[in-house]
């Protein structure tokens, strides 16, 4: 006789199914956005980075840090993504020894016209799928599980890297 599972071992098991499913039809939409658009992936996360973030905050510095890039690393990344015509530079008016990295026109344009239809159809297909309460646990959920991955790259930054054989 088979051992009967609990009914919260069996969620357990389907909701690490479902993850799983989910995070690998991610990374498999995103490989194709990095095709569309022409990057790497470094280059697509740094994109995200400088098109969600404040403009007059965006820094090779904050950029380094968000990517675990050295400075060189970022300058790299950075003159392809000018080359390409997805961002610009430009001295902090401020302070002229700072540089500010913001999108450009071309990048924003590139990216809502990929990305916009395809959140606005994941939003009609969740919000017609699920109510009000059920839509909070799955936010709270994303949330914890968003802190929960930021802590695990934290700890991943601190650990040497294996020696290559």
């Amino acid at each position: 006789m088979c051992p009967r599972t609990t009914e919260p071992a069996r969620i357990s098991v389907e909701l690490k199914r479902a993850l799983e499913c989910y995070h690998g039809a991610v990374e498999d939409l995103v490989r194709e956005l990095i095709r569309v658009l022409g990057v790497n992936e470094t280059d697509r996360r740094a994109l995200e980075i400088v098109l969600l973030e404040d403009e007059k905050s965006t820094t090779p510095g904050m950029l380094a840090e968000r990517l675990g890039l050295t400075a060189a690393g970022v300058t790299i990344m950075l003159n392809r993504l000018e080359k390409q015509g997805y961002i610009a530079r430009s001295l902090h008016p401020a302070d002229r020894r700072r540089v500010i990295v913001m999108a450009t026109e071309l990048a924003a344009h590139r990216v809502q016209e990929l990305v916009i239809p395809m959140i606005v159809e994941a939003y009609k297909m969740l919000l017609s799928s699920y109510d009000s309460a059920g839509l909070e646990i799955i936010a709270d959920f994303l949330t914890r599980a968003g802190e929960l991955q930021r802590i695990h790259q934290q700890r991943l930054r601190d650990v040497d890297p294996y020696p290559r054989p």
